[in-house]
C-alpha cells in the first residue's frame, strides 16, 4: 500500500528590506503622586524637520501650563516631570539620553503635522465616554512655534493645554456649542427653563454679546427655532467678564481660573450649567466637570488635597530613539516545548532572523529551560553570514524544567554586553507555567530598574498567566498562539517590530494547511506597486519530503527550484523578489 504523506506548509509573505524598529502601542502612563504628574511623555515625528526652537518652545508651554494647572485644580497638581522624546532622524546630542519604552506611538502629547480635519487646532483624540481619558495631545509645529499665532486664535498657551488637559486626562468634553467636519453639531444657543435666550456654556455668568460672524451685525431670530439664526455667535467681552469657569468653554479669557463646580457653597461664577445643550452635559449626563473629577483617581476620595509648593516648573528629560532595533529572543526549550512545538519555534525564528530583521539591528539568542544560557551574543546584523551564524543557535531540542526568570535575567546580561539595556527588547516565547525559580515576580524589579521591553508569546493556554502582566508592566506587547497555529506564532514574531522606510513593512499573507504528497495546493496573492517593493516569500513544512513551490507572476514569469531567487534549507523555502513585485 503506497504511503501518504502530508505536510503542513506555513506560508507567509513579507515586505521586509527596511529599518525595523519595536512597535509598542499602548500610552504612555502619566504618573500622579503627592500632587506631582510625573512621566508625561512628548514626542516630535520623525518626519518634522529638525528645529531646537521646538523643544525650547514645549518648555515654555508646560511651564506655563502647569502653573495653570495647579490653580484650576485647587492647588491639587502640576507637572513634575516632563520627558520630551527627540526623533531619531534629528542630530544626536550629548545631552539626549537614550529612550527605553518611549516611543512615538506612546506619547501622550504629540507634535506632529496638521491633521486634514483639524488645520493647527490643538485637539486630544477622545473616544470613550465620559470620565474616560483620551489617547493622547496632537499639537502642530506652526502651533508650537508661532506664539503670536497661537495666542491670537486660541489664547494663552498654558490655558489651552489645560483645556486639553481636561480631555485627556479626566474624559472631560467641551461646553460650547460647535459643528465639526465629521458631522457632530451642538447649538450655539438655547433657551433655558427660565429667562431669556443663552450662549451653550458654562458659566452662565460669562459677560459678551451675540453678533452675526459674517456681518458682525446684530442677530436675527430663526422663525423655525426662535433662537439666533444660524450665522449668530456668542462673543465674550474680555474686559467686563466677572466668571471664573470654566476651563472647558472660554479657558482664554483671563478671568478664567476654574472648572465648573457644582457646590452649592463654591464660587457662583464657575456654577455648573447643567440644561446647556453642550457635548459635555450630553456625555456625562448634566454632571459638572469637577463631578467628573472627582471619581477619577486622581482626587477621588480626597486624593491629592491642596498642597502649597514653592514651585511648578516642571523637570525635563531630553531623551531620543536608538537607530536601530536592539532584540534579545528569550526562547523556552523545557520539556513541554519537544516535538512539533520545538520544531515550529525553530522555524519561525530561523524565519525571523532571515527575513524580518532589518540590516543594522542588533540580535542575540538566549534559551532556558531549568536554567538559562546566551546561545549567540548580542551582534548587529549586518551580513548574511552573521544571520546564520544566529541561526546555528536556534535550538532544535527540548528538556528540563522552566525558569523564565532565569532567561529574563540572562536577556538582560546580553544587552549589558553592549551597552545600557535601557529600551532593548526582550522577545520571550514560552508553552507553560514556570516551575523552578527564580519566578518572574522576583525579577520584575530588576526588569523594571533596567527599563527594558519585554514582548511575550504565550505558546499555548498553558504559558504561565503572568505573560500578558510582564509586557504590560515593561511597555511591551502581549500575544498568544496556539500550539496548532504557527500562523499565529508567526505572525507574534513579525508584530513585534514594525518595517519603516518611507513607507512601512507589512505582511501581505500568513496561511497554513494541510495537503497530501500527491495533492497540489494554490494560492493567489494581489500585490500593487505601493506596498510591492523588496517581497519576501518564506514556505516551511513539518512532515514530509521537500515540497515544490512554483510562484509566476501576472506577467507569466515563473520562479522555482533552480532559479536564482529560490533558496532552500533544511524545511524553510525563501523566495526573494528584488525590485516591485507586481
Amino acid at each position: 500500500m503506497a504511503r501518504v504523506l502530508r505536510w503542513v506548509l506555513l506560508l507567509s509573505a513579507c515586505i521586509c528590506n527596511y529599518d525595523s524598529e519595536a512597535v509598542f502601542n499602548r500610552p504612555n502612563e502619566i504618573k500622579l503622586q503627592n500632587n506631582e504628574y510625573t512621566d508625561v511623555l512628548v514626542a516630535i515625528n520623525k518626519d518634522i524637520p529638525e528645529n531646537e526652537r521646538i523643544v525650547d518652545r514645549i518648555k515654555e508651554i508646560f511651564t506655563d501650563a502647569s502653573q495653570e494647572l495647579y490653580a484650576a485644580t485647587n492647588n491639587r497638581t502640576f507637572f513634575k516631570k516632563v520627558k520630551i522624546l527627540i526623533p531619531k532622524t534629528w542630530t544626536n546630542k550629548d545631552e539626549y539620553h537614550p529612550a527605553g519604552t518611549e516611543t512615538f506611538e506612546r506619547a501622550n502629547v504629540r507634535v506632529d503635522d496638521p491633521n486634514p480635519l483639524n488645520g493647527d487646532n490643538p485637539y486630544v483624540q477622545q473616544k470613550g465616554g465620559c470620565g474616560e481619558g483620551g489617547d493622547y495631545m496632537h499639537l502642530t509645529p506652526d502651533y508650537v512655534l508661532e506664539k503670536d499665532y497661537g495666542e491670537d486664535n486660541w489664547g494663552p498657551y498654558g490655558k489651552t493645554f489645560v483645556h486639553e488637559f481636561g480631555h485627556l486626562r479626566w474624559g472631560l468634553f467641551d461646553e460650547y456649542g460647535f459643528e465639526s467636519a465629521s458631522g457632530e453639531a451642538y447649538p450655539h444657543f438655547y433657551r433655558p427653563s427660565t429667562g431669556s435666550i443663552q450662549p451653550t456654556g458654562c458659566s452662565v455668568h460669562v459677560a459678551g454679546y451675540n453678533r452675526h460672524m459674517e456681518t458682525g451685525g446684530r442677530c436675527q431670530l430663526d422663525p423655525e427655532t426662535a433662537l439666533p439664526e444660524p450665522g449668530c455667535r456668542f462673543f465674550p467681552d474680555f474686559r467686563h467678564n466677572e466668571a471664573t469657569g470654566s476651563y472647558m468653554f472660554m479657558q482664554f479669557l483671563s478671568q478664567v481660573t476654574s472648572f465648573c463646580h457644582s457646590d452649592p457653597a463654591g464660587d457662583p461664577l464657575s456654577y455648573h450649567n447643567r440644561e446647556a445643550p453642550n457635548k459635555h452635559n450630553a456625555q456625562c449626563q448634566g454632571r459638572s466637570s469637577w463631578d467628573v473629577m472627582n471619581e477619577h483617581q486622581d482626587f477621588a476620595n480626597g486624593a491629592n488635597p491642596p498642597r502649597e509648593v514653592s514651585s511648578t516648573v516642571p523637570e525635563f528629560e531630553l531623551l531620543q530613539e536608538g537607530e536601530f532595533l536592539r532584540v534579545v529572543l528569550v526562547l523556552d526549550t523545557s520539556g513541554s516545548m519537544s516535538g512539533n512545538p520545538i520544531r515550529q519555534l525553530n522555524q519561525v525564528v530561523t524565519r525571523f532572523i532571515r527575513s524580518t530583521v532589518s540590516v543594522g539591528s542588533s540580535v542575540g539568542v538566549v534559551t532556558f529551560a531549568s536554567s538559562a544560557r546566551i546561545r549567540h551574543p548580542m551582534v548587529s546584523v549586518s551580513s548574511d553570514a552573521i544571520r546564520e551564524a544566529l541561526v546555528a543557535t536556534v535550538p532544535h531540542t527540548a528538556t528540563g524544567g522552566t525558569c523564565i526568570g532565569c532567561g529574563l535575567l540572562k536577556g538582560v546580561e546580553a544587552l549589558e554586553a553592549i551597552g545600557q539595556p535601557k529600551g532593548g527588547v526582550l522577545l520571550l516565547v514560552t508553552d507553560g507555567g514556570e516551575n523552578e525559580s527564580p519566578y518572574i515576580a522576583d525579577v520584575m524589579p530588576r526588569l523594571l530598574s533596567k527599563e527594558v521591553i519585554i514582548d511575550t508569546i504565550a505558546y499555548s493556554q498553558n504559558a504561565d498567566a503572568m505573560l500578558e502582566s510582564l509586557a504590560l508592566q515593561t511597555g511591551g506587547l502581549s500575544f498568544f498562539a496556539d500550539l496548532d497555529d504557527s500562523t499565529a506564532l508567526n505572525n507574534a514574531f513579525t508584530a513585534t517590530v514594525q518595517t519603516t522606510a518611507d513607507e512601512e513593512g507589512v505582511t501581505l499573507l500568513s496561511e497554513d494547511t494541510t495537503i497530501s504528497g500527491r495533492e497540489t495546493h494554490s494560492s493567489h496573492m494581489y500585490i500593487d506597486n505601493s506596498v510591492g517593493a523588496n517581497t519576501t516569500l518564506s514556505f516551511s513544512w513539518l512532515d514530509g519530503p521537500r515540497p515544490r513551490i512554483t510562484l509566476e507572476t501576472p506577467a507569466g514569469s515563473v520562479i522555482t527550484e533552480g532559479s536564482p531567487e529560490y533558496h532552500v534549507t533544511a524545511d524553510t523555502i525563501t523566495i526573494g523578489v528584488l525590485g516591485t513585485a507586481t
